[in-house]
């Protein structure tokens, strides 16, 4: 018989013999209902710490395939590159600052080391080098003294580097004081406003605070920290895009030896650098000078950092 007439009515057997079966064959099933409710609450239990933890893993499983899927189609890179960057006056007669950089493409990796612009070298000051026979004899002085090879140099000027950087973008920096200054002479003048805490760097900013920090304070631990927060910033995936155009503004933006073939060479690496990002690891070597020359713990660092080997 039925006690309801609709839908999901309980149904009650005619017979007595019936109603023990079925109640028999109802207990088997809501007792196995309940040992498998038991264990998948147990095994869910074991893998996740909350409820919402369990619905949200479709979708963090998703995003890591994705992440995944994109970094497997990324080119294999291997090799170590060292450049000389440095930064002068308008007028090509002054340096403001200078650093090595290497692209450590064995260990995706950043190095970077700030030099003291009155170092000498065999008791040559480097600002005499560069005034006599430029970046380049000063790139082959540098290797020679370093004692391992400096595979390119990048000279800018001022506004050739602000107008290069710009072109590439701001970055997020944090300082970690308010600075204020006014310094150079005549055409070669400059100012500089930081705000403490975090901010976005324009071109002239970062062109400014690096020569701040070498010519003023020589502040080379922190003049590293900026150039490997201005890499990482600024070489990413919509740089990468760009990069052809880019390159063109590059070479007629500054005095250099890296040529078309030496940039579509580096095409991978460029890819790879540009689409990790932030996720480079970074190294500097703060450089120790006494009278002008650096100290045999500095040389040994350099070496060890900047070695091809």
């Amino acid at each position: 018989m039925r006690l309801f007439k609709n839908r999901g009515d309980i149904y009650i057997a005619k017979s007595g013999v019936n109603a023990s079966k079925q109640t028999k064959i109802l207990y088997a099933l809501l007792a196995a209902t309940v040992v498998f409710t038991v264990v998948f609450v147990v095994l869910l239990s074991q893998r996740y710490d909350t409820v919402a933890a369990f619905f949200a893993d479709g979708e963090v499983t998703a995003t890591e395939q994705a992440v995944l899927s994109d970094e497997e189609q990324l080119p294999h890179i291997a090799g170590k590159t060292n450049f000389l960057v440095m930064e002068t006056d308008d007028a090509q007669t002054e340096l403001h600052y200078l650093f090595l950089l290497q692209a450590d493409k064995d260990n995706l990796a950043y190095k970077t080391a700030a030099l003291p612009l009155d170092l000498t070298v065999e008791g040559v000051p480097i600002t005499d080098i560069f005034a006599q026979g430029g970046s380049a004899a000063l790139q082959k002085q540098l290797t020679e003294y370093f004692g391992f090879t400096i595979d390119y140099q990048v000279q800018f000027k001022a506004s050739s580097f602000v107008e290069f950087v710009n072109k590439l973008g701001s970055f997020v920096y944090t300082a970690n004081r308010e600075i204020r200054f006014s310094g150079g002479e005549g055409d070669d003048s400059y100012s500089l406003r930081v705000n403490e805490g975090e901010q976005r760097l324009s071109g002239r900013d970062i062109n400014n605070l690096l020569r701040y920090y070498a010519q003023e304070e020589k502040n080379y631990a922190a003049e590293n920290e900026l150039v490997l927060a201005m890499f990482r910033g600024i070489f990413n995936t919509e740089n990468y895009e760009k990069s052809d155009s880019l390159y063109r503004l590059f070479v007629k933006s500054c005095n250099t030896d890296i040529t078309v073939r030496d940039f579509e060479n580096g095409k991978n690496a460029l890819m790879v650098y540009c689409t990790k990002n932030t996720d480079i690891t970074v190294y500097a070597v703060t450089a120790e000078a006494q009278d002008g020359e650096l100290t045999a713990e500095t040389l040994k660092a350099l070496k060890g950092y900047f070695s091809h080997e």
